[in-house]
């Protein structure tokens, strides 16, 4: 009765926005699902994700047509699935009788950050939910359906291998009967496929070799491996995706609050029966922060699929505190989830970027739209409007000179030509486009401003 409750408030707050405008990765996201599945095999070499979401969403978008709630809601009802998913982990770990799956299923019920990457329409927390199946069934021993859910789990996102490697070493702390059998079982078949898969993943890793390179910024954003990085993870797994200024009283006070639950977790130490989570937790982070030596994979959203076992430890951690503070303690945690929440629903720069209302602003106008990228936008082919779109980088990501001939053909047919800065910081921190364009008799009539898109200049021939 309890675990239904708490999963369909869950759901009830994932929910909560799902309506927002789909951002950069969402638009990525779609781009993909719209394939041909025989397009997707080949187009998905220029990404660095595998192709289980992808498929997944393939399918589902003729049903969820244009709405962003309805294209999203598929994954936020998987997403919300992890929820009792741990509730019956943890009670196959500590008995019926415990707090420990009551708490846990509670904490990542209402966990910001587990919200957040519900209604993302990216793969983590499809990902989530497949990687704590897979503890589910390792649990019970069935290793066989453990080998069926970490083959689904590392196709849906590549990190994860973290947790395949992280159940080696939980058997080998554990030293169940045929170990090496066991072992064999749950890892083998997927990386006898993963083989085969290996000149598609070969192109990817390529291509993300190539975009560090070109763009510098890039490997800054995708987690080197920094104290920052590696602070960030437990702080966005307390309090999500919300941040405050001055930053240095945000990490301040979001420090002394996560060191608090750090500290909770910690007794957890104590109960031998925690050590699935101690293994699941920290093993991937450990080889993280090694693999982030020559390649940077610290950015914390690549690490949702830990975040419910934190959440485990959480609950085994309050479930030994004394009784005078138990119920405290938990209504703090709860607090702070809420509050945390609460913060992020209520300011919009916190929420993601509005290529909706971009596109509702250009609706009608007859107008070219410069991009500081060498592409067309992803979420631009899904938010279709009357505008013609000139990138301004070549493939290399290098500033390519604005050609009259080039410029003229598009622009003179234009009432207004536009300037969008979105991601220029990395492509053209100069401004070298936006400063070229008063060369043509442009000048500039207004500023105008989208949520976490930057700004949109405006210019016309006076």
């Amino acid at each position: 009765m309890y675990i239904t409750i708490i999963t369909l408030t869950a759901l009830f707050l994932r929910l909560i926005l799902a309506n927002q405008s789909f951002w950069l990765d969402e638009g990525a996201s779609l781009m993909f699902g719209k394939l041909p599945l025989s397009q997707l095999m080949e187009s998905i070499k220029t990404d660095f994700h595998p192709p289980i979401f992808y498929t997944l969403l393939h399918f589902w978008l003729p049903f969820a047509g244009r709405s962003e709630w309805l294209i999203r809601l598929l994954f936020i009802l998987l997403a919300t699935a992890t929820i009792p998913v741990l509730y019956y982990l943890c009670r196959e770990i500590f008995g019926e009788k415990s707090k420990i799956p009551f708490l846990s299923a509670l904490f990542l019920s209402i966990n910001p950050l587990h919200i957040y990457y519900s209604q993302e329409l990216r793969m983590y927390s499809l990902a989530t939910l497949l990687v704590v199946s897979s503890w589910y069934f390792l649990i019970r021993k069935k290793y066989l359906l453990v080998s069926v859910f970490n083959f689904l789990s590392f196709f849906t996102f590549y990190g994860v291998v973290f947790n395949l490697i992280s159940q080696i070493v939980f058997l080998v702390f554990t030293k169940p009967r045929n170990i090496l059998r066991n072992a064999l079982i749950i890892i083998v078949p997927t990386a006898i496929i993963f083989l085969y898969w290996w000149p598609v993943f070969g192109a990817q890793l390529t291509n993300g070799h190539y975009l560090t390179s070109a763009l510098p910024g890039w490997k800054i954003l995708s987690g080197p491996l920094t104290f920052k990085s590696l602070a960030l993870i437990p702080l966005k797994f307390v309090l999500g995706r919300i941040s405050f200024e001055p930053q240095k009283l945000y990490f301040l006070a979001g420090g002394i609050i996560t060191s608090i639950f750090l500290i909770i977790s910690v007794r957890a130490l104590t109960t031998k029966k925690a050590l699935l989570f101690w293994v699941s937790l920290l093993t991937p982070l450990a080889i993280g922060a090694l693999v982030s030596l020559k390649t940077p994979v610290l950015g914390y959203w690549r690490f949702l699929f830990i975040l419910p076992f934190f959440m485990a430890l959480l609950a085994v951690g309050v479930e030994s505190l004394p009784k005078i503070i138990f119920i405290g303690t938990v209504a703090w945690i709860c607090g702070v989830f809420l509050f945390a929440n609460l913060y992020f629903w209520t300011n919009l720069r916190f929420q993601r970027e509005d290529w909706r209302g971009l596109n509702t602003f250009l609706a009608g106008k007859n107008s070219l739209v410069l991009l500081a990228f060498p592409y067309k936008f992803a979420p631009l082919n899904f938010y279709a409007s009357d505008a013609r779109y000139l990138p301004l980088e070549t493939s290399s990501y290098t500033q390519k000179p604005l050609l009259i001939t080039e410029f003229e053909e598009t622009a003179t047919r234009a009432d207004s030509v536009f300037y969008l800065d979105y991601l220029a910081d990395l492509t053209d921190p100069g401004r070298l486009g936006l400063h070229s364009l008063t060369q043509f008799g442009l000048t500039q009539i207004g500023v105008y401003n989208f949520n976490n898109l930057g700004q949109l200049y405006e210019f016309r021939r006076l």
